[in-house]
């Protein structure tokens, strides 16, 4: 060994698994935000659909305007992990006062309070998704260690969702087969508190798993030949702004990413809605809002596991397409109809919205790590404009379906069943498209497969 050469860092195990519980807190939070707090609103805190909607967007824009921002700040100072404490103690305070009132009536100062809350825990959410993504060509040294960090993440990711299913599902259990109502609210209150606990614990781990990890001011470009997806735009003083592969990128990632929200968000409540068309017993109805997106969950997570073995056989591309394909399919599905009670249709399709959401966002962020890494850019500002779409999109969405609801809800009994079928359908679509086109860019610029 020649002792002149610089020693180059490599990406450990304790690294990786440390780096895999860095966003855990987020993702416990957000699989609650969307899957149950518009629930939770509607149907236990029994606030307008309007009204929620309009709670759930002024979260996604905040969200959307402090994801840019946190990331120039972040690659201007360098200290990821300092950002990334400092956001999950907003996280976790804002997620928790978020579900610890239960207004009389729905006042100025109620609703000021809850504007407040969202906003505490959206700005600290953005800072710690940054802080934590740009940590990935960070640590990592070649696209096959990106590759593991990007699994790792979204298995941890899974794992949290399955998690907060599990806890609802304890939680809410009862023994007098009683609907879901108002009187569920320090139910509610109790699973926020629990999934807050398990998040502060798991970032306290983070931070001493990378304790004394490197830090670099600029990151090192890749090698030609581990440019996997061929990504490199061969000029790397150009501005990322200016290169169209990167709006390439961020719509696949756009796309992946609404299609979870809205599965996530709009499940509970298209079960909800079978209750109201079909004879379902109650008990059956508590059960089902939680096991169904557990399924979803479950599926996701074996399929990143699978991911994370996949090696150069299965490129990122190809994940992303077939996973795309296996969304569109399910949403299809959905169009053409639920046999009536029939849970074992309403599980298969859970089974495809899983597969279907962690490939395309694996993929999705593979292609962003890729891109960050050969063309030697700040990860804080690229992830932050490759996130900032999605996350104004879908509170937008959120917002238009939820003033498009019918009132009384019985003038639309499938309301929430053409959502999940039709948007998402769209939404597929619209990601499948943006690789075809990504694809005809890099082959148009003599940038072919090798």
């Amino acid at each position: 060994m020649n002792l002149d050469e610089p020693f180059t860092p490599t990406c450990s195990i304790i690294q990786k698994v440390s780096f895999g519980l860095g966003h855990v807190c987020n993702d416990l939070c957000a699989a609650m935000w969307f899957s149950y707090t518009l629930f939770y609103l509607n149907v236990v805190l029994n606030i307008k659909s309007t009204t929620a909607g309009t709670l759930l967007m002024i979260g996604q824009v905040v969200d959307s305007i402090a994801t840019p921002i946190a990331g120039w700040a972040i690659d201007r100072t360098g200290d990821r992990r300092a950002w990334h404490f400092g956001g999950t103690i907003a996280v976790a305070t804002g997620f928790s006062l978020l579900f610890s009132i239960k207004p009389g009536e729905l006042t100025t100062s109620v609703l000021t309070y809850y504007v407040l809350s969202i906003m505490l825990f959206q700005v600290g959410w953005a800072i710690v998704q940054i802080a934590h993504l740009s940590l990935i060509p960070e640590i990592s040294r070649s696209h096959s260690h990106s590759s593991d960090l990007t699994a790792i993440r979204y298995t941890a990711s899974v794992c949290c969702s399955i998690t907060v299913y599990l806890v609802t599902l304890m939680v809410l259990k009862t023994d007098d087969n009683s609907a879901i109502g108002p009187n569920d609210f320090y139910k509610f209150k109790e699973i926020a508190l629990i999934i807050v606990f398990i998040g502060i614990i798991t970032s306290l781990l983070f931070y001493c798993g990378l304790l004394g990890t490197f830090e670099i001011s600029d990151y090192e470009a890749l090698l030609e030949t581990d440019d996997a997806n061929q990504l490199n735009s061969n000029n790397h003083e150009k501005h990322f702004l200016r290169q169209s592969i990167i709006y390439l990128v961020a719509l696949t990632y756009m796309a992946s990413r609404l299609f979870i929200i809205l599965n996530l968000v709009y499940i509970p409540l298209y079960l909800d809605e079978r209750t109201e068309i079909e004879v379902v017993e109650k008990e059956k109805i508590r059960q089902t809002i939680a096991t169904i997106p557990l399924v979803v969950y479950v599926a996701s997570f074996i399929t990143s596991v699978f991911l994370k073995c996949r090696g150069r056989n299965c490129p990122d591309k190809i994940t992303y397409l077939i996973g795309g394909a296996v969304g569109l399919m399910a949403s299809v599905w959905l169009g053409s109809g639920v046999s009536p009670n029939s849970d074992a249709e309403l599980y298969a399709i859970a089974i495809f919205l899983g597969v279907s959401g962690s490939s395309t966002m694996i993929a999705s962020l593979c292609l962003t790590a890729n891109f960050v890494k050969t063309n030697g850019y700040g990860g804080g500002q690229v992830y932050s404009i490759v996130t900032f779409t999605d996350k104004l999109i879908s509170g937008a969405v959120v917002l238009l379906v939820q003033n498009f609801q019918c009132s009384p809800k019985n003038l639309c009994p499938h309301y929430y069943e053409n959502v999940l079928s039709y948007i998402c359908g769209i939404v597929s679509l619209v990601g499948i498209a943006s690789l075809v086109v990504l694809e005809v860019k890099i082959r148009g610029n003599g940038r072919l497969p090798r």
